[in-house]
C-alpha cells in the first residue's frame, strides 16, 4: 500500500478550502522525503537520509498546521510550531489514535532532528520517519474530514425545521432523527464517489448536535478503562445510554456473515458497559432514503440490538 495515494485520496475527498493548498504541501514534502530515501539507497549518500527526515518534518509541522486551522479555527500563520504542539497536547482535541501517532513522531524524529544539528539519521530510520508521518497525516486528514461534515451537517440542520415531536423512548427518537438524518445526507450528497465513513459519522454528530440539543454525542468513546475498544457513536440522555455504531457500504447489502458481525460487534460492546441498547445504522449507497429495522436479543441478556439499514432500491 502507498501511503502517499491514500493520503491524497484522503485530501481530495475533503471539499476545498483555505486548508487545501496546505495539506497538498503536506503531500509534496512526503514525496520529496521518499526520493532523498532513493537517492541513499542508490548512491550511498547517506546524509540523504538525514535530508529526508527534514522533509517529513516539513510534514509533520504542516499538517499540525493545518488541524490548527481547521480544528482550532485559528491561523497557523501567526502562531509559532512549539505552541501549536503545545496546543495539541494541552488541549485533548487529537483523537487517540492521532495523538499517539503525534506523540511516537515528535518523540522519535522531530526533537531528536531540531534539537541536535550533529544527528545523522540512516536508512531504517529515514524508512520509519516516512511511514510514521504519513500514518499520522493520514488519521490526522480523516480527523478534519470528520469535523468538517460535523460542522456543515449541523448547519444546514440548523436551517431546516425538525420536528421535536414526543416519542416512546430514546431509541425511538434516535431511529427517527436517523431516518431524517439519511434523508438530509442524501440531498445535500450528490456525488457519493468520495463519501467516506469517516465522513458520514461527523455528519450523523452534527445533525444529532442540531436536532437534538439536550442529547450529548460522544465521537470515539471509550466504553471501559480496560478495554481499548471505542465506539463510534455513544449518546446519552439523562440515564439512558445507546451505543451507535455507523457502517457504509458500497453496492452490496448487509446479509449473512456481516448481519452477524454487526450483531457480534454490539454484543461485544454491550458486554464490556452497562449499556442494554446499541443501534448499527448500514448506509448503503446508493439507497432510496427509506430505513428498515431488524431487532435483536443476544442470547444470555435483556438487552436489545437494533440494525438500521436504508434500502438499496425502490422495491
Amino acid at each position: 500500500m502507498d501511503l502517499s495515494i491514500t493520503l491524497k485520496l484522503r485530501i481530495e475527498s475533503l471539499p476545498k478550502g483555505n486548508y487545501t493548498q496546505g495539506l497538498d504541501s503536506i503531500v509534496q514534502h512526503i514525496e520529496v522525503a521518499s526520493r532523498h530515501l532513493l537517492r541513499g539507497q542508490d548512491t550511498s549518500d547517506e546524509t540523504a537520509f538525514t535530508d529526508s527526515i527534514y522533509r517529513t518534518n516539513q510534514a509533520f509541522e504542516g499538517s499540525l498546521k493545518e488541524a490548527f486551522r481547521v480544528l482550532a479555527g485559528k491561523d497557523p500563520e501567526k502562531v509559532r510550531p512549539f505552541d501549536i504542539e503545545k496546543y495539541f497536547q494541552e488541549e485533548n482535541i487529537l483523537r487517540p489514535r492521532v495523538l499517539s501517532q503525534f506523540t511516537n513522531y515528535r518523540k522519535e524524529w522531530r526533537n531528536p532532528s531540531a534539537h541536535d544539528y550533529r544527528l545523522d539519521f540512516d536508512e531504517d530510520e529515514a524508512l520509519l520517519a516516512i511511514v510514521n508521518v504519513s500514518a499520522f497525516a493520514i488519521v490526522l486528514v480523516d480527523q478534519i474530514t470528520e469535523y468538517i461534515a460535523f460542522e456543515k451537517a449541523r448547519e444546514i440542520a440548523m436551517s431546516q425545521k425538525i420536528s421535536t415531536e414526543k416519542y416512546p423512548s430514546f431509541v425511538d427518537r434516535i431511529i427517527d432523527l436517523i431516518e431524517k438524518f439519511t434523508i438530509q445526507f442524501n440531498q445535500t450528497h450528490k456525488d457519493f464517489s468520495k463519501v467516506r465513513e469517516v465522513e458520514l459519522i461527523g455528519s450523523l454528530s452534527g445533525f444529532l448536535s442540531s436536532t437534538a440539543p439536550d442529547v450529548t454525542s460522544c465521537l470515539d468513546a471509550k466504553l471501559s478503562p480496560e478495554k481499548a475498544a471505542r465506539v463510534d457513536l455513544l449518546l446519552i440522555s439523562g440515564k439512558e445510554k445507546i451505543i451507535l455504531e455507523v457502517k457504509l457500504l458500497r453496492g452490496s447489502k448487509l446479509v449473512g456473515s456481516r448481519t452477524q458481525a454487526c450483531i457480534h460487534q454490539a454484543s461485544t460492546y454491550m458486554s464490556m458497559s452497562d449499556i442494554t441498547q446499541s443501534i448499527v445504522y448500514v448506509y448503503n449507497i446508493p439507497n432510496t432514503g427509506k430505513l428498515v429495522c431488524i431487532k435483536h436479543t443476544p442470547l444470555g441478556s435483556n438487552g436489545e440490538i437494533i440494525i438500521i439499514s436504508t434500502e438499496t432500491n425502490a422495491g
